[in-house]
């Protein structure tokens, strides 16, 4: 992590001395007055920067205390010359524009002082060049492929499954207890030390066949240390499918707490609450629970005996124990070589990596997630025998350094990545294109000749998960990942190793905001709307880099530019769960900015937010549809990578647009509109590869968008708001999209089915969701044609009456949405008959869809698949 600091240190000087095609550098006085310093600075860096990358710790005390020293002061000087440079910069931007509050300049220096950066720059060159330490190549547990970009092998299939080892036994003893003949409301518990598997136990028997059988309603939610009331009642009616989350929160508490009572009353139901650490908290939801003898029960698991004790004196409670050593060993086996077994030459040293362990799954998990990246060599695997023994043996917190096992060995480019994780919420389901812009912005990720650096950070974040270090918490239409989490275990790991490390902060671990500048010059911190507040209101974080707040405020002012005079150096800030009902003009100060997310409902977006020429991403959430025009200048963002705004966005036409005018960098754009002038705006965003879109026009207008202009183009959703109107503005248009198409979205286009013929053709076609009127017409024919690679298919709120297919059409479909599709007759009998097809979902209002279903289940039955599963409407159905 040490050599993120330097990367974007030499960065920004780059752009100070070569950047001519910026106004805001090369055409400013201050800038080119100090360029030959800034050039001596960047000389040095280059120089010492050969030397950094390659160094690494030795195994001798002497040197990794030298090393830990050198590399303490490289950050220092690295972090103290980046204030300057970038103060000054700030400095000379303001001063140079006229229009901006020189206020907020007085206390920048136009005459920066790098000499003494620059002088221990080259002391810590020489110590650096004097010990050879730039020769010493890690060993040992460092694969050889560390410093290359991370490549996904067969060994990740393994790390993706569910592989539970020594559960039997408990699971069978709950799975009594839960549908035993106690008709009165029951409360059970697992009880046990973080790590043991109870979330694990607690979900296999949740999702057992006989449990979704006997139980009418399921339901589960985490509760962890901190957490709101209402976002529990809100989890628990979502898990039932009560409604979607953002439905329920417009709800006022003592509705919701309603609605779950009612969705509960008369039924038989089991309730799995997570992760319980407080009485209150089970005092909190123990009243919404209905007591109607009708066998229902409550499963707690907890880390802490009386809490099991108070929620239930006289209740069951299975303490889970450790595995045994047989069982931690089949456990290892099953993670690193999957059905191969073990080769006979690491037995020895593998049974002595699972005995160290000493019973606790993720120990063995984390481990395990280690050696299957590594070499499989006996050399290795005894070094990490004798590693495990120093970190388990007689501790009882043995876990932490366990995993911090996993964490030093991790390649450099990771450790960032792993680290900012820890930095999100306790069990938050972290999006995986927020995090991966995060990580970009952050600097995190470096340019690759052949791939996009959100490409190369999903690498990374798909590296974490095949090593165990991350959780997959959901998952996209084509099998993607789209929501990771972290294990409350690898949690404190991230928190303790960003202590050590002051990676970042977290407002609950600090006492006031001026702990942060006096001791820490902490640059990240994940914090809170208050903590804001504070450091506002006292100029308290001036070294502060990054700013991610996660609490919900709905009012909070931000119109006042003293705002942000704490944040002149801000890269990153993302304040989109604090609602505040403008865009302050105050941005335009923040010339640093990276990453930028709001949440406001207006429709305007300040013509001075568009000159911060170095965001790379803008989001904009509101609550209430709307329209915004974007500025003139919105071209002049020319780093621009993702905007991502909640409202149908008009960009200005230029009739005759030059090289300037082209968003080159933009890969990300929602919701843009599109009329006649379409193509116009398309050639503009050449490299865009997600794109959503309102398309507008009339019947003179060639109104449907040539979208094979886009020969970058991933992901295309297309809405035609004016649905309900008679014809379709595009229902006797040409389209064609481009053969890079993966995903594809259609509302409201009312498109003759005749029109899918050129969908069809789609050679990478993943995802294809048609909705709200996409297609019309009582007959939707296959024909003979195919989806090659169509692995998802969604009809909802269609007219069509009879859809003939035949499985030659979908060879490589898994799943089936048919949802408000009231008039179709049934679904094509030969659709069972795909050999890749995992689930059909239908709702029930519809009978004779839910009728072919079952007879397509029925046929599947006897022809020996047992796979195949019907959902309907939230109740799972399947034939094994």
């Amino acid at each position: 992590m040490e050599h993120t600091g330097l990367e974007l240190l030499m960065e920004s000087l780059k752009q100070l001395i070569y950047c001519d095609h910026n106004p805001s550098i090369n055409e400013n006085p201050f800038v080119q007055d100090k360029r030959s310093q800034i050039q001596s600075l960047y000389e040095e860096l280059e120089s010492l920067r050969t030397f950094v990358i390659d160094m690494e710790v030795t195994k001798e005390p002497l040197e990794i205390e030298k090393a830990r020293n050198l590399k303490r002061r490289l950050k220092d000087v690295v972090d103290d010359a980046e204030d300057i440079v970038d103060l000054f910069l700030t400095s000379a931007i303001i001063r140079n524009n006229a229009s901006m509050t020189i206020c907020v300049a007085d206390n920048c220096d136009l005459s920066p002082n790098l000499d003494s950066a620059i002088e221990e720059i080259k002391s810590i060159k020489r110590e650096i060049m004097d010990t050879k330490m730039q020769s010493h190549q890690t060993q040992g547990l460092h694969p050889a492929s560390a410093r290359t970009s991370p490549t996904r092998n067969s060994s990740s299939e393994v790390l993706n499954e569910e592989i539970i080892v020594g559960l039997e036994d408990d699971s069978m003893v709950l799975l009594d207890r839960l549908t035993g003949n106690r008709k009165q409301l029951d409360v059970m518990s697992i009880v046990g030390m973080g790590g043991l598997g109870k979330t694990t136990l607690a979900t296999k028997v949740f999702n057992h066949r006989y449990i979704v059988y006997h139980f009418h309603v399921r339901a589960w939610v985490t509760v962890s240390q901190a957490y709101d009331k209402k976002d529990l009642l809100i989890s628990l009616l979502t898990s039932i499918g009560k409604l979607e989350p953002e439905d329920l929160d417009k709800l006022k508490d003592h509705k919701i707490s309603e609605l779950l009572y009612k969705s509960l009353k008369g039924k038989r139901y089991l309730i799995v609450i997570d992760d319980v650490w407080s009485a209150k908290a089970w005092d909190d939801l123990k009243l919404y629970f209905p007591n109607d003898n009708t066998g229902s029960r409550i499963l707690l698991t907890t880390r802490l005996s009386e809490i099991a004790f108070y929620a239930k004196p006289d209740g069951f409670t299975h303490h889970l124990q450790f595995l045994t050593e047989e069982e931690s060993w089949e456990l290892l086996c099953k993670k690193v070589f999957q059905e191969e077994g073990c080769p006979e030459r690491l037995i020895k040293s593998g049974i002595k990596i699972a005995k160290k362990c000493q019973g606790l799954p993720l120990a063995v998990v984390v481990i395990a997630g280690l050696l299957v990246k590594g070499e499989k060599s006996v050399d290795l695997w005894e070094k990490v025998a004798e590693s495990v023994t120093s970190y388990i043996v007689g501790d009882p917190n043995g876990y932490l350094d366990t995993l911090a096992l996993s964490y030093d060995h991790l390649p450099r480019h990771l450790r960032d990545c792993f680290l900012y994780v820890g930095g999100f919420p306790e069990d938050y389901k972290i999006p995986v294109r927020r995090l991966i812009w995060l990580w970009v912005a952050e600097g995190f990720i470096h340019e690759d000749s052949s791939k996009l650096m959100e490409e190369v950070a999903e690498d990374y974040l798909m590296d974490l998960i095949d090593r165990s270090l991350l959780i997959v918490a959901k998952r996209r239409s084509n099998g993607g990942v789209k929501a990771c989490r972290i294990h409350d275990l690898l949690r404190e790991l991230c928190l303790k190793k960003a202590t050590e490390e002051n990676f970042f902060s977290r407002s609950g671990y600090l006492s006031s905001s001026k702990f942060i500048s006096c001791r820490d010059k902490q640059r990240r911190l994940f914090a809170d709307s208050k903590f804001l507040s504070k450091i506002s209101s006292d100029n308290s974080a001036p070294h502060v880099r990054s700013f991610l707040c996660f609490n919900k405020e709905w009012y909070f002012s931000l119109g006042d530019e003293r705002c942000f005079h704490p944040f002149l150096l801000i890269r990153i800030l993302d304040l989109q769960t604090i609602h505040t009902s403008t865009v302050p003009l105050a941005l335009e100060f923040l010339v640093h900015l990276r990453h930028l997310a709001l949440w406001s409902e207006v429709t305007k977006l300040p013509s001075a937010v568009c000159d911060l020429w170095k965001l790379q991403t803008l989001i904009l959430k509101e609550n209430y549809s709307g329209f915004m025009n974007l500025p003139e200048n919105i071209a002049k963002m020319i780093s621009l990578r993702h905007l991502w705004i909640e409202m149908i966005i008009s960009i200005p036409d230029i009739h005759n647009p030059t090289k300037s005018d082209v968003f080159s960098n933009l890969q990300t754009l929602s919701m843009v509109r599109l009329d006649g002038r379409a193509e116009s705006l398309l050639k503009r965003i050449p490299n865009i590869r997600k794109l959503g879109c309102a398309v507008y026009g009339d019947q003179k207008d060639d109104s449907f968008p040539n979208f094979s202009l886009l020969d970058h183009l991933e992901t295309l959703k297309v809405i035609q708001p004016e649905v309900l109107q008679v014809e379709s503005l595009l229902s006797n248009k040409y389209f064609s999209f481009p053969v890079t198409l993966k995903n594809l979205t259609l509302s409201g286009c009312r498109l003759p089915w005749f029109c899918m013929s050129n969908i069809q053709l789609l050679p990478n076609l993943e995802v294809l969701k048609l909705l709200n009127y996409a297609f019309e017409g009582p007959l939707w024919d296959t024909g003979e044609g195919q989806f090659r690679q169509l692995k998802f298919l969604k009809l909802q709120n269609l007219d069509v009456h009879q859809w003939d297919a035949y499985s030659c059409n979908f060879p490589c479909l898994k799943r089936l949405v048919l949802l408000e599709c009231y008039y179709l007759k049934g679904i094509p009998e030969n659709i069972g008959d795909i050999p890749t097809l995992e689930m059909i979902d239908i709702d029930k209002q519809n009978h004779t869809v839910v009728k072919s279903a079952n007879r397509i289940l029925e046929k599947q039955h006897e022809m020996g698949n047992y796979e195949l599963k019907i959902n309907v409407t939230g109740f799972l159905t399947s034939i094994r």
